[in-house]
Formats: structure tokens, sequence, C-alpha cells
């Protein structure tokens, strides 16, 4: 075969279009490589010559994307994902590698939320590598004819829960479908609907026609002790009588698409459920402005601007001051709003335009 083909023997680990191919799991030789490809980037661009703006735009088009296609296949480690993310926040803050946590104005995790949530808009690896491999949980269902469809997916348990979380199930020969885990009677788990009865159960991956079939899901439930798994077990027994398997396929949707189907921003969005904005960002991403004037709002909202009361604050020498009125102690909300020399500003502005002037 290999005289035929052209190819080669060879032994693990190895690569394979790309991808380093080994037993067990990855090495932090492997992950660094990514790494280094990542910060090899940053001396050519002139970061210390880049408004804030503009190295956002590099990060979120450049330095977020090189590692889309491993984190498509590997779970990406936690000491990788940091210096990636290191990688990342000093060239946003600094335009270089290294950079202190003086230069920092925001927390990171605020900077990775979506822009309509008051961050910046940049990847948060950690999410968005799971959003990418839940696409061979989807394939695995969609579409049964790839080669490795009937293998072990190595998902991790919260890609499987915010996999489960994010799909409804239309039962049919009940052949492909969890019993306990996936969401298929009445648009939710069995082990959402009775925790207690999940359990007691063994076993606990049994698909719906094995556990239908001579009631096996009921193992272990003979050690009902009170009056909560009790009724727990009615509730859920009654929800089963109304189930009939027939001969068509167990069918697949996912809930936060219109269509339907999967897609990896819906998965990175979803995982910001319960997050909620504390302003309305989306007029100032809006704005008809330049990109830096967006980015000094956003940092103004934030109250992150290094005026003199946040210089102080940090710990530096600074004349507290403003320059403009010399009379007031100069802070964020002064410089924009309280100071006389500003207020005269927004007024011209507010004539030259024909606004109405706001006291």
């Amino acid at each position: 075969m290999l005289a035929q083909f052209g190819g080669h023997t060879s032994s693990f680990p190895c690569k394979y279009l790309g991808l380093p191919l080994q037993i067990g799991r990855t090495r932090r030789a492997d992950e660094q490589l990514l790494i280094d490809k990542i910060g090899a980037r940053l001396p050519g661009w002139k970061g210390r010559l880049l408004n804030k703006s503009g190295r956002l735009q590099l990060v979120q088009s450049v330095l977020s994307s090189i590692p889309t296609y491993y984190m498509t296949v590997f779970s990406l480690s936690k000491w990788a994902m940091k210096k990636i993310d290191r990688i990342r926040r000093n060239f946003l803050w600094k335009g270089s590698e290294d950079a202190q946590g003086g230069h920092c104005l925001v927390n990171w995790r605020r900077v990775c939320r979506a822009k309509f949530l008051g961050g910046l808009g940049i990847k948060d690896l950690q999410k968005f590598n799971r959003a990418l491999r839940l696409k061979w949980l989807w394939l695995q269902w969609r579409d049964p004819d790839r080669p490795w469809t009937g293998f072990k997916t190595q998902g991790t348990p919260a890609e499987m829960e915010l996999f489960r979380a994010c799909t409804s199930i239309s039962i049919g020969d009940g052949h492909r479908a969890n019993f306990w885990h996936d969401r298929w009677l009445a648009r939710t788990a069995p082990k959402q609907m009775a925790p207690q009865c999940f359990k007691l159960a063994r076993p606990k991956n049994l698909t719906v026609a094995q556990a239908l079939a001579r009631n096996l899901w009921m193992r272990g439930l003979r050690r009902m002790s009170t009056d909560q798994e009790l009724r727990q077990y009615v509730s859920l027994w009654q929800c089963l009588q109304q189930v009939q398997l027939d001969e068509r396929q167990d069918q697949i949707t996912w809930r936060f698409t219109a269509d339907g189907n999967y897609t990896v921003k819906s998965a990175y969005n979803v995982q910001f459920i319960g997050t909620f904005p504390d302003h309305d960002w989306e007029t100032v991403w809006k704005s008809k402005v330049e990109p830096k004037c967006r980015f000094f709002c956003w940092l103004l909202l934030q109250r992150k601007i290094l005026t003199s009361d946040k210089i102080i604050w940090r710990g530096g020498q600074a004349d507290p001051i403003c320059k403009l009125c010399t009379t007031e102690t100069e802070s964020p909300k002064h410089m924009v709003a309280e100071c006389s020399f500003s207020q005269m500003v927004w007024s011209l502005l507010a004539q030259n335009f024909h606004l109405p002037i706001l006291n």
C-alpha cells in the first residue's frame, strides 16, 4: 500500500494536516509552538505607533484567529490560554509583549465580553474553544455517514452539558437519544425533571429505546426512601406513558438559531446568557465617529481614563488640580462635563450644529 500511494511509515507523536497526533493528552511543547506563532506576529506591526483602536482590530482579526484551527480539534490547556491572553492583553494596552498591571486599564474578563455587554468583543478563548468543539457533537448527530461517526467523541463534561442545554430532540426510534441526559421529554432532560431518581438510577447512559424496553430506566430506583424521590418518580413515570416510539430516526434541533442548525457564533454567545449591559453600549459603537473616539468613549464610561485622581489613586505623582479651569480636582467626569472650559466647548459645538444646549 505504501508503494502504491507514496506514503511513509511514522511513529507517534507526529503531525497530520498541521495538527499534532499522539496517544494521550496533548503536550505542552505542541501548544508552545502555537504560542510562539502568535508572538511572532508582533514585532513587524510596530504596535507602539498604533492607537488602541488599531491594536484592537489586529487582536480581533489576527491574534484571536491564529489558534482557531487548533482549538477546533483540541481543548486548549489553561496554561496555554493564559500565555495567549497575556500576549493579546499586552499588545492591546501597550503595543508590545511586555506590559505591567498598570498599563491594563480594564479587567480582561470584561474586555472579552461582547460589545453590547460592555466589552470590546475580543474572543474569550475558553468559551470560544468550547463553542468550536461542539461542532463534532453536532456532526455526529446530523451527518452519520462520516467515517468517524460511531467513535466516542472526546468532549469534556462542560462541553457535553453545554451541547445538551442548547439542543432539543424529537424522539423517533429512540436509538440515538440518551435517556437521562438529552432534552427529549417535554423539552427537558429526565435528569432535570427527576434529579433524585437520576442519582439512584443505574446505568446512566442508556438510550431511550434501551431504557424503555422492559423499563430498564427503573433499575436502582428501588432504593427510594423519601417523599421527594417518590413524587419525582411518579411525575417522570406519567410523562413516559405518553411516549410512543416509531420507525423514524431521532432528530436534533439547535435551540438558539432561527433555522435550528448549529453555528459557532450562537454557541459562543449563549455562554454569556445571564450577563447584562450596564450602559447603552450599542449607541457608543454605532456612533459615526473615528474608531479611536469610540474607544475613548468606552474607556470614559468605564471610568478608566487616566486623569490625575486615577494616577494618584494608583500610587503615582500628579497635580490633582485641573489644568483647564485651575479650580477643581481633575477627574473623568469633571473633564468631560463639569469643567468650565469643557462646558464652553460643548456650548460652541451646540451653536455651530444648531443643537439644544444641555445644562
